[in-house]
This record gives C-alpha cells, sequence and structure tokens, in this order.
C-alpha cells in the first residue's frame, strides 16, 4: 500500500509494522507505525495527515515546553524542568557546549534551550489506556551525544495530551 501523504512517496505492508530511518523514508527523523495501524486505512490516512505537519507538531510541542517551564503549576512543569536542567548542568561543560553550540550554556534559560531541541522521531501506536490511535513524537537536543528525549503524545485532533521525559 502507499502511504496518503504529500511528503514523501512512500510505500508500507499492510499488518506490517513501519519502522524507517531517515535513509529509508526520506524524511529527516526515524518515522514508525505499529503493524496493527498499517491493516486500517482510516489510521494510515490519519499518520499521512499528521505527518504532512510533523514539523508544525514540533514547534506546538515546543511551545507547550515552553510554557510548561514558565508555569509552576503545569503538571509537566517539573518532568520538562528536570530534563533542562539535566542537560544544562548535569552532563559537564564539554558535553554542554557540544549540545548548545555558539552559545554559553550556563547563560542560557531553559526556555532558550527548548529553541536547540530537534524532531528525531515521530510515529503512531494505539494507546492501550485511551484504546485509541495516538501520535509519538520524540525531541532530543543531539541523539549522538545524549539519549535523553521530551516525548510528546497528540491524539488525533492535534492536541498534547502528555509530556514525559525518556532514555
Amino acid at each position: 500500500m502507499k502511504l496518503n501523504c504529500k511528503r514523501i512517496d512512500f510505500e508500507y505492508t499492510p499488518g506490517e509494522e513501519i519502522f524507517a530511518f531517515p535513509e529509508e523514508s526520506g524524511l529527516p527523523f526515524i518515522f514508525d507505525v505499529e503493524k496493527e495501524l498499517t491493516a486500517d486505512p482510516t489510521a494510515m490516512d490519519a499518520v499521512g495527515k499528521m505527518l504532512d505537519e510533523a514539523e508544525k507538531l514540533a514547534e506546538k510541542a515546543k511551545a507547550a515546553i515552553k510554557a510548561a517551564l514558565a508555569d509552576e503549576d503545569s503538571r509537566y512543569h517539573s518532568v520538562v524542568t528536570f530534563f533542562m536542567e539535566f542537560h544544562r548542568d548535569d552532563v559537564g561543560p564539554d558535553i554542554a557546549a557540544e549540545l548548545f553550540p555558539g552559545t554559553d550554556p550556563a547563560k542560557l534559560s531553559f526556555a532558550e534551550m527548548v529553541d536547540f531541541l530537534k524532531l528525531k522521531r515521530f510515529g503512531s501506536l494505539v494507546d492501550d489506556e485511551m484504546d485509541q490511535q495516538v501520535f509519538i513524537m520524540d525531541l532530543s537536543f543531539n541523539p549522538e551525544i545524549t539519549d535523553e528525549l521530551m516525548v510528546i503524545y497528540f491524539d488525533l485532533n492535534q492536541e498534547i495530551f502528555c509530556i514525559t521525559h525518556e532514555s
């Protein structure tokens, strides 16, 4: 089957998981879809639509991270603050300098650090708790240096319903 997507010409096999690295897909990030979804044409249409919007969704995710940093009452405040503290204060000055080139990492605010996050992976799966299709986005400062990720979950309406830190 061919993915109904404007940005890439991508063929997949219904019922088989998609896990494509950039050199395979032509995308600048890893693309993956759970095998359960690849057998469902409606779900795959949603994947194509969301994939066309991936960079806009990444910007929406960054805005949500900045909002959580600014709002101490946000349920995500401690998660995003810890992620930023780790990358600025706990990794050591040499690594921080590699993560935030052209800056003095010690002088960067957490909100300024968000601008250095890059889309590393975008995919879709069925959320067990919600029993519905969701989209997952991994943001990283530099996956060559750190395996720590800000993971953002979107629903079918492109609304964020979870922000978490994973490694």
